[in-house]
């Protein structure tokens, strides 16, 4: 036994020095990103710096993948000048540096998406490179990838809850008091610095011959005798749907192109992941040459259900990678329809070359999408003659409740998503507060809502509670319970946000706790993040005084009004 588990050490010893040869910047990128993370973890929050510590976690991913394709493409190409070889490094670094300072400058939907585009990229490059305009199984390759990919997390989470229930073992009998946080450092190292650095060392060298005889058994079954029918079934179910339509005429709302979408996709990947199969298997031949002459009317069903959707609310950046996305898996099944020969590594190239000019470029997501809601907005002007002969708007309030949402629809995608002045014809500075004095007419958001979140800060300082006597903790979910703090009896309803104090089964104290969260969010609307002294609210009788300590409020403002959903807070009690 303990023979064994030397064996196991030393493996994966093995493996991980044989990564560390391989690919060693890499795992200093990914060794790098799990120092940040771990170190995010263990001090106060503070938004300004969590920000920055985030960006350069993610750039330090980022470096591991460039690298990654870097140390690929050296290794086909090998041998390679030494000045060659510090030329692309050196070029990789200031790439690197230039993205954070130019495209990651800070967190919002424009920077999070075009670097999950970007990563994404990226990691397709990385399994093409050994395969690109060379012979081979470049489909074996990505499924022996995704196969020991598998098997290195399933490894990895076996590891951290074992190392877990051991840390939580000796917490428990010898009483050490191990800090909570201990525990997503160990996950931090186990998924993000021990995880890829095993599974890099299992990745195929250039003189490594894969064949169809290793094909995973597991995903064979898995493929073939599941998914494969699933995918029939629920083709069938989409044909009986489009039968439904074409007997009713009524086309469905939007959420038709969602669901052909995902379909779509799975369903591409199941054909790529197949298809070394089809000389062995005339199943999958079969399946290979009919299934993408069938799929092609769903995908027609959801073109036209995402048209009527960008016709009446215009393109955004979710419609756009619907859209492209789309037309990728389109072409890829007319590429298997009509191709003699065909060669999936088109597919990986095609999809990497597709995200990349999806979040980079005026062709990209966000121009596109900027474009289309600013066409919007100056046609409802035109057409109600709000924008005068210098391009100043003439506020009005004649507008129908449907061109009034619209137009704060598009003033709030452009707040959330970009920025207010990249809108174009309003003034210098336009805030949305601005809305009624330069539109005319208040915002105006029919079944939609804004949410807000309040919370205390971390690292905040000490409250003073001399005065009072007693101390109870409003915990979320006791929706009706009851307390018996000695002398006194207190009831809060969550779901009514009704507090009552009783004494002596008399009631001394009552307050719709709602009204006074109403307070709070109205002197500080905008915000998130509040000082202690900014959540205290002091309210008394002649029999009681009471102090709320609020850590959590949240809620929705519909229209004009203010929602309160839940509210976590604390009492201090006196009793006079």
């Amino acid at each position: 036994m303990i023979t064994k588990a030397q064996l196991l050490c030393k493996n994966i010893v093995l493996k991980v020095v044989q990564s560390m040869k391989r690919f060693p910047e890499a795992i200093f990128f990914y060794c790098a990103t799990t120092l940040i993370l771990i170190y995010m973890n263990h001090i106060a929050y503070n938004k300004a710096t969590f920000d920055f510590l985030t960006r350069i976690a993610m750039i330090l991913a980022l470096g591991a993948v460039v690298f990654l394709c870097i140390r690929t493409f050296l290794e086909r190409k090998h041998p390679v000048a030494i000045k060659t070889t510090i030329a692309i490094y050196a070029s990789a670094i200031i790439g690197l540096f230039i993205y954070f300072f130019l495209l990651l400058d800070e967190l919002n939907t424009v920077s999070v998406t075009r670097y999950t585009a970007l990563s994404l990229s990226l990691y397709l490059l990385f399994t093409f490179i050994p395969y690109f305009r060379k012979k081979g199984s470049y489909e074996l390759y990505v499924i022996t990838l995704f196969t020991r990919f598998f098997i290195t997390y399933l490894y990895s989470i076996v590891l951290f809850l074992g190392l877990a229930a051991i840390i939580y073992t000796i917490d428990t009998l010898f009483g050490v008091n191990i800090d909570g946080s201990l525990y997503y450092d160990i996950w931090l190292i186990v998924a993000c610095a021990f995880a890829p650095a095993y599974f890099l060392a299992e990745i195929p060298g250039q003189q490594d011959s894969l064949y169809v005889e290793n094909y995973s058994k597991v995903l064979r079954v898995l493929l073939l005798y599941i998914v494969m029918p699933i995918l029939i079934i629920y083709t069938a179910v989409l044909y009986a749907f489009f039968v439904k339509i074409l007997l009713s005429g009524e086309w469905p709302g939007g959420i038709v192109a969602n669901l052909v979408l995902w379909y779509s996709i799975i369903s591409t990947v199941v054909l790529f992941f197949i298809y070394p199969l089809r000389s062995k298997d005339n199943l999958v031949k079969h399946f290979i040459s009919l299934f993408p002459k069938f799929i092609i009317i769903p995908l027609i069903m959801m073109f036209i259900s995402l048209g009527i959707r960008i016709n009446a609310y215009g393109i955004t950046e979710n419609r756009y990678f619907v859209l492209v996305a789309g037309l990728w898996v389109s072409g890829c099944m007319i590429y298997y329809i009509i191709s003699k020969n065909i060669t999936n590594i088109a597919l990986s190239v095609s999809l990497a070359l597709i995200m990349t000019l999806s979040v980079i470029g005026p062709w990209s997501s966000y121009s596109v999408s900027k474009y289309s809601q600013r066409a919007r907005f100056e046609k409802i002007l035109k057409e109600n003659q709000m924008l005068a002969q210098d391009g100043s708007i003439i506020p009005s309030n004649a507008l129908s409740s449907d061109e009034k949402e619209t137009l704060t629809s598009i003033l709030y995608y452009f707040e959330k998503n970009h920025e207010l002045s990249e809108l174009g014809l309003l003034p210098v500075d336009f805030q949305l507060e601005d809305t009624p004095k330069v539109l005319g007419f208040e915002p105006y958001m029919h079944g939609d809502y804004k949410y807000f979140g309040l919370h205390i800060g971390k690292g905040q300082v000490l409250i003073d509670i001399n005065d009072y006597d007693f101390f109870y903790d409003i915990y979320p979910y006791r929706n009706g319970k009851d307390t018996d703090e000695g002398e006194l009896d207190i009831s809060y309803r969550e779901r009514e946000h009704y507090l009552k104090i009783s004494s002596k089964a008399e009631t001394v104290y009552e307050k719709n706790v709602a009204d006074i969260a109403r307070e709070i969010i109205d002197k500080n609307k905008g915000r998130e993040e509040l000082d202690v002294n900014e959540m205290l609210y002091t309210d008394e009788n002649e029999n009681i005084k009471v102090l709320y300590v609020f850590n959590h409020i949240n809620g929705r403002e519909e229209n004009e009004s203010v929602i309160v959903e839940y509210i976590d807070f604390k009492l201090f009690i006196k009793i006079k």
